[in-house]
This record gives structure tokens, C-alpha cells and sequence, in this order.
């Protein structure tokens, strides 16, 4: 789980499952509410590289409690157009942390996928977050939440 010597692995297939963390208060109706997604750049943990209960790993138990759902690459929308404004990308970093190799985080440009992280308007954040929570729903559990996430 340590990132050690390891380097980045920068490509992501679309089957890769990706973790990501939630409380009680995030799943609504059978579903991942658009609330459960951060923005910017959303943490996530790859699937090839860790397990569902990696996502909770923390020295000092701040994540205890909490729960994991898994989706996959493919499903983040690669792009999403507003009528007014600019078009958004969204894609994959590995961002490894000293603590957890696996640690990736989902981007947002308006550009090529190589360039910076640029946080998209309020409206193409929840229309995001509404096209990814409706493919997480109760299946996509691996670890139920036993608690709301700390304020």
C-alpha cells in the first residue's frame, strides 16, 4: 500500500474499478447522491492496485466508519458540453500519496488531458456528479457506511 520507489502508471483502462469513499448520508434511494462526489479532483483508488478496505486505511482512524462503492473508468463521462460556456474533459490521475500507492484522483480540463486540473462550473459539476451517481447505485457497494462523514 506504501508507495515506496514505485512510480506513477499514468494509463487507466476503462475496465479498471476505481474506489471511492462515502458516509450514510451520501447514499439516497439506492443510489450514490450527487453530494458523495467532491469536487475538484475527486480521490479515488485504483482497483488494479488496491482493494475496497484500502480506501479506509488511515494511521489515525479518521475514515473508520465510513463506507466504499467501486464503478469503473468508463464510467466518468470523458466530456460534458454546456450550451454557454466551455466544454469540459474529465480524466484520470494517478496521484500517488506516501500512504497509498494506489491514491488517483478524477480531473477536470478544457483542454488536452495532459494539462492542469481546472475546476468546471457549477453546472457541469453536477451534471458530472448526476451521470456518475446514476451508475452507482446499492450494487456497487463493497463496504456499507456505518456513519455520516465528519463535517
Amino acid at each position: 500500500m506504501y508507495q515506496r520507489d514505485r512510480q506513477v502508471l499514468p494509463d487507466f483502462d476503462a475496465e479498471e474499478h476505481l474506489y471511492l469513499r462515502y458516509g450514510r448520508e451520501d447514499f439516497v434511494d439506492g443510489q450514490l447522491a450527487p453530494a458523495g462526489i467532491r469536487f475538484p479532483k475527486t480521490s479515488v483508488n485504483r482497483g488494479s492496485l488496491s482493494q475496497p478496505e484500502d480506501v479506509l486505511f488511515s494511521e489515525n482512524g479518521r475514515y473508520d466508519g465510513l463506507g466504499v462503492v467501486e464503478f469503473m473508468v468508463s464510467d466518468i463521462p470523458p466530456k460534458i458540453t454546456q450550451a454557454q460556456g466551455p466544454t469540459y474533459l474529465f480524466f484520470m490521475r494517478h496521484v500517488p500519496l506516501f500512504d497509498n500507492y494506489s491514491h488517483s484522483e478524477i480531473w477536470s480540463g478544457q483542454g488536452a488531458q495532459t494539462g492542469d486540473c481546472r475546476e468546471p462550473s457549477k453546472t457541469v459539476k453536477l451534471e458530472f456528479r448526476i451521470h456518475l451517481c446514476q451508475r452507482i447505485t446499492g450494487e456497487r457497494i463493497r463496504i456499507e457506511a456505518a456513519r455520516n462523514r465528519a463535517v
